[in-house]
């Protein structure tokens, strides 16, 4: 469940973007690309430093991220930002990792899906 949600004043961040930071989250928290949520919000109004160049605000979130990691993804996605144009003195990220308890999906939430299945057996 990997959630990486990015807020920046860069106008059009390009769709291409969006692929990639899927990729390299998949590959930072060893989950599969298809359970990563990208969400990016360009073109807002950002000031940092009170200046209004191109900054961004990132919230990364994934259940088992261990605090060790965390200078690891910082450099990785200092190093995406940079991509689009903010610079590594530009940005802040914050982590986020849930407890399975914390997070739903299907009506219910990960720590119920992660539940092994009983073996009934039907007569």
């Amino acid at each position: 469940m990997p959630i990486f949600h990015l807020r920046t004043n860069v106008k059009n961040v390009p769709e291409s973007f969006i692929s990639k930071v899927s990729k390299e989250v998949a590959t930072l928290t060893n989950k599969e690309e298809a359970k990563v949520m990208v969400i990016i919000e360009d073109n807002i109004k950002i000031t940092f430093g009170c200046s209004d160049a191109p900054a961004a605000s990132v919230q990364f979130h994934s259940i088992g991220m261990q605090v060790e990691h965390h200078a690891i993804i910082s450099e990785s996605i200092a190093n995406l930002l940079k991509d689009i144009g903010v610079p590594h003195d530009r940005h802040y990220i914050q982590f986020f990792a849930p407890s399975p308890t914390h997070v739903g999906k299907l009506g219910t939430t990960i720590a119920e899906l992660n539940k092994p299945k009983e073996n009934v057996i039907h007569f």
